[in-house]
């Protein structure tokens, strides 16, 4: 079998070279070369100093791009697949990235994205010395489906990492139940005590104790948040780092460890979702021993991935890009119920469909209905243009949520988007797009930037 995984390791490199000289690095094509040749190779090949993975419904890409930029700011060299190649060819790839052709180390840390459902294979192999959890909800069908099925699989891949430490999201009721043996729990206080909003989608309704009601003690979004069951006691463990006085207009943040140390931070979010993603990844460093007066520095030169968010600000009018995921009701919601949490006079381009070039992909509308276009609904959202081959269903949804017909446009033709957009009164545009249409949002808002900038130096409006 070790000549197997040489002979893997050595077809793959080869194949990693050729496509490096054709441009076409990021391809994990080599990778599934690597397993098809040799299933075992990530029991086989060598781990550098710090190998973590990162894995949850939600905040994977985010969380594992931060702890990449992090170790650079450390100056260590790192394996780290940017485009988020997180199912076995994947790993493969970045594993072989992480060795020479000898098996040797030659990198200080590999940060790996790893899907909920395969962890239990591809992670049981491997062992990361770090496994983080961030949060379990709803997904699409398509790619999950029903949460505790994800808590399940993720439960899985724990059981066969004895050595490793869990990171586990206090706050989220889900995978905050998951047994680990040493597990290390991060969470945020100071969300709303009142009730919960209204969400169409509920993943957490009864105590998985005795089934009856939980109480939050205080929640942020979804199903996340600090809860208690009156009835039998079953509640939120407590967290080892908690986040507290998170100002998004800033992005500062107080955390809080289990010594009662202390340590404001200056991050990149803006968003309560982004704001446990931080806490996560401070817990992270100060777990592997970083001091957490150097984190101060260090996270300050960590970057939010562009491909999940931007700002720009244009002639007085803020422009912003937002990772919208489609075919589920849970990430959807979180993001509009968010956004809309302003005074500003808002203006949506929803880009939210699957490519249909690609053949295995589909489009249907069922998620439509789990999705709460009401919170659209509010006076300050004052127009909504919708980009979808499926406009037609849209429009009935959005007339369905009580949105007038006069604030919103269904078309199937992006190029017709910056027809729509108007300046007038506005003080935020938002393009919200897919996982696969991040070069196309980015598109459609230079497109809406150059209208501006031609309406504002006076070529009309």
């Amino acid at each position: 079998m070790k000549l197997r995984f040489y002979i893997a390791l050595w077809a793959g490199k080869l194949a990693m070279f050729i496509l490096k000289l054709m441009g076409r690095e990021l391809d994990d094509r080599p990778g599934i070369l690597m397993y098809r040749i040799c299933p075992d190779f990530l029991k086989y090949v060598h781990k550098p100093k710090y190998t973590v993975a990162v894995t949850g419904t939600n905040g994977k890409s985010t969380v594992t791009a931060l702890i990449n930029d992090v170790f650079e700011a450390m100056g260590k060299t790192t394996s780290f697949n940017k485009w988020g190649a997180n199912l076995k060819a994947g790993h493969c790839y970045l594993m072989a990235k992480s060795v020479n052709f000898f098996n040797k180390p030659v990198v200080d840390a590999c940060v790996l994205e790893a899907d909920e459902t395969s962890s239990a294979a591809n992670m049981g192999a491997l062992k990361p010395d770090t496994y983080i959890v961030t949060n379990i909800s709803r997904d699409s069908l398509r790619r999950n489906g029903h949460p505790l099925y994800i808590r399940d699989c993720i439960q899985r891949a724990i059981s066969l990492m004895l050595d490793s430490r869990i990171f586990l999201s206090a706050d989220d009721p889900i995978s905050c139940q998951m047994n680990a043996k040493h597990p290390v729990y991060t969470g945020l206080t100071g969300g709303d005590t009142g009730p919960m909003p209204n969400y169409r989608i509920q993943d957490f309704t009864v105590c998985p104790r005795c089934f009856k009601k939980p109480v939050y003690k205080e929640h942020f979004y979804l199903h996340v948040g600090r809860f208690v069951c009156p009835n039998c006691g079953f509640a939120s463990p407590e967290p080892d780092f908690e986040g507290s006085a998170f100002d998004p207009s800033t992005g500062a943040l107080t955390l809080t460890e289990k010594d009662g140390s202390q340590t404001t931070l200056k991050t990149g979010a803006t968003s309560i979702f982004n704001a446990f993603n931080y806490v996560q990844v401070f817990a992270y460093f100060r777990s592997i021993g970083v001091p957490a007066d150097q984190l101060v520095s260090l996270i300050e030169k960590a970057h939010i991935p562009a491909s999940r968010e931007t700002d720009e600000m244009v002639r007085g009018i803020e422009l912003s890009t937002r990772l919208c995921k489609g075919q589920t009701g849970s990430s959807a919601s979180t993001l509009f119920e968010h956004i809309v949490r302003t005074d500003q006079a808002l203006e949506l381009v929803i880009l939210v469909y699957e490519e249909y070039g690609n053949l295995d992909a589909h489009e249907t509308i069922s998620w439509l209905y789990d999705t709460d276009y009401e919170f659209l609904a509010k006076d300050n959202v004052k127009k909504i243009i919708v980009c979808d081959p499926n406009y037609a269903d849209y429009a009935l949804r959005l007339r369905m949520a009580g949105i007038d017909e006069s604030r919103f446009v269904c078309i199937s033709d992006e190029k017709k988007i910056t027809d729509y957009v108007t300046f007038d009164g506005i003080d935020r545009i938002y393009v919200l797009h897919e996982c696969d249409l991040v070069t196309k949002g980015r598109q459609v808002k230079d497109e809406i930037k150059k209208k501006l900038l031609h309406a504002r130096l006076g070529g009309g409006k």
